[in-house]
């Protein structure tokens, strides 16, 4: 009878549950999840299509799987199996196994959820860690021992205990050594700190992540995350090398905040559907083109700031980033109010001006580059460089430096465009010369892909620095 059992027991047909399909899910994704493939998810419902609706129930098939959750990766127990048989699928000892799951006997049951080595190193990779970074920070006109300590989550007392400093006056140019605390959460598209999204990849189109933070929680995190940036950078400088020294250089990474720009569909290796959110590609060539004209020797200013996230690695590029719109603009005065209207948007598009122009101070060796991903069927794939024209009015120097940038953005494949536009960044701004550069056309699925390649990006970031390196040798 015992024997008759266990063999009724290895062939019972497989245990089903439910899923109610969430705004943004797709077939794939709730098939990855669950360690089906898609074929097997429609075969189960009976769907001819991959339209799915919010609120449809999903029959999912639950023998034998392990299931993904936002905490890491678990065992559903099935008839048939043991403690034995589970440590041997997952490479694991049974003691190693009882000793995760707070066993004391060997009896499980089907439905029962274990964690294997894969759920503890899955908690261990996303589980915040707190580091302190040390670094100098160069004090400037305006700033005081409270703001800078409530920059970077000091106390004055700690502040001033750290610099040996017994009164609260300052001065510019003073350095003082800085203290700061950083969370870091490592993920596939990350690293982030302080917080990460709440989604593992963009869901879809429609998809977005509202901040829960006020503005100036998280302009003041993002002012952290950029003066640790900026302190390691400087650790790297190379005296020799500072080809770009004297020279003024805003960076403005294109939407942000409320708006993402262009969300585009594209495919994995698996031929299913990833998203590519524009505003969180172009910010990280941003950042790596930051830092390379940091390292020559310029100054440079970015004109929106994230709080949760520097320079990211999605690998691998099927790891889409996610619409989070929390990102600020670089300005504390504009943070202040306790609005989502004060995030960057097309409505308050001139503080990007606003903040170039208050770096630039003046007319000199200054430029100013913001950064975008082109979304235009009727346009060629590959980037496009605009310089401001108005009604037969040119900047020359703009056209210039937009001619300069189109030879160093050009590939023998994927050549560069050249063109002049009245842009609202464009406008009344003091830079010597401005330029808005489309860096791919993510219409063409190719260009999307690209942009999703870290690698890619990178050497995106070289090619602007390129463009800007000859600019600077002309004048």
């Amino acid at each position: 009878m015992a024997c008759l059992l266990l063999s009724c027991a290895a062939h019972a047909p497989a245990l089903t549950e439910t899923y109610v399909v969430q705004r943004g899910d797709s077939l794939w994704e709730i098939a990855d999840q669950f360690s089906m493939s898609v074929t097997e998810l429609k075969r189960s419902n009976g769907l001819r299509s991959h339209h799915i609706y919010p609120g449809q129930r999903l029959l999912i098939r639950s023998e034998g799987r392990s299931t993904r959750s936002s905490s890491g990766v678990e065992y559903v127990v099935r008839r048939g199996d043991s403690l034995s048989k589970i440590a041997a699928r997952f490479s694991m000892s049974v003691t190693e196994l009882k000793r995760i799951n707070g066993l004391r006997s060997n009896q499980i049951y089907p439905g029962q959820k274990l964690r294997t080595r894969a759920y503890v190193a899955q908690q261990a990779r996303t589980r915040p860690s707190l580091s302190h970074v040390e670094m100098d920070y160069v004090v400037r006109r305006g700033d005081s021992l409270s703001k800078i300590a409530a920059r970077f989550s000091m106390s004055v007392t700690e502040l001033k205990r750290s610099n040996g400093i017994r009164s609260d006056r300052i001065y510019v140019g003073q350095r003082l050594k800085i203290r700061t605390r950083l969370q870091k959460i490592a993920m596939d598209n990350g690293p982030y700190y302080f917080s990460r999204p709440k989604a593992a990849v963009q869901r879809s189109r429609g998809y977005r992540e509202v901040p829960p933070k006020k503005p100036i929680e998280d302009y003041r995190n993002a002012q952290n995350l950029m003066g640790v940036f900026n302190a390691n950078i400087t650790m790297r400088r190379d005296s020799r090398s500072q080809t770009l020294r004297g020279w003024r250089i805003v960076l403005d990474p294109g939407h942000g905040g409320r708006d993402p720009g262009a969300i585009v569909s594209n495919l994995d290796g698996n031929n299913r559907s990833v998203y590519v959110v524009e505003d969180e590609f172009v910010y990280d060539i941003a950042l790596r083109l930051y830092q390379k004209l940091r390292l020559a020797g310029a100054e440079v200013e970015m004109t929106v700031i994230s709080p949760n996230h520097l320079i990211r690695e999605n690998n691998p590029p099927a790891r889409t980033f996610v619409h989070e719109q929390n990102e600020v603009y670089n300005d504390v005065s504009v943070n202040r109010r306790n609005s989502f209207s004060v995030r960057p948007g097309l409505h308050n598009i001139v503080q990007r001006v606003k903040i170039a122009n208050r770096f630039f101070a003046r007319r000199g060796k200054t430029l100013f580059i913001s950064l975008h991903a082109d979304n235009t069927p009727t346009r060629p794939k590959g980037p496009l460089v605009i310089y401001w024209s108005r009604r037969g009015k040119i900047d020359s120097r703009s056209r210039s430096f937009a001619r300069i940038m189109e030879r160093a953005l050009d590939l023998p494949d994927v050549p560069a465009q050249i063109g002049g536009r009245n842009l609202a960044v464009l406008r009344g701004n003091l830079a010597q010369a401005e330029i808005l550069v489309e860096i791919r056309n993510v219409h063409d699925k190719g260009e999307a892909w690209a942009l999703r390649s870290h690698k890619i990006r990178d050497s995106d970031a070289d090619r602007i620095l390129r463009g800007i390196l000859n600019y600077a040798k002309r004048y």
